[in-house]
């Protein structure tokens, strides 16, 4: 199976993980239920959730 790496720049990624970031997504309602949707985020880049207003993980990686 083959995957497409996202191309991206560490000045596109905010400090600190939540929907402002390009690469953030919802999660799905199934997970986690529809009312608490939106305490964790997608990372299109990692294929992986974190808490929203963590520090990013893709940042945290690098450093």
């Amino acid at each position: 199976m083959k995957r497409n790496k996202i191309k991206y720049t560490e000045k596109e990624l905010p400090m600190y993980c939540d929907f402002s970031c390009k690469f953030a997504d919802f999660t799905e309602p199934d997970c986690i239920g529809a009312c608490h949707r939106e305490i964790a985020v997608w990372c299109k880049i990692l294929n992986r959730y974190n808490n929203k207003h963590a520090k990013c993980l893709v940042r945290k990686n690098k450093s």
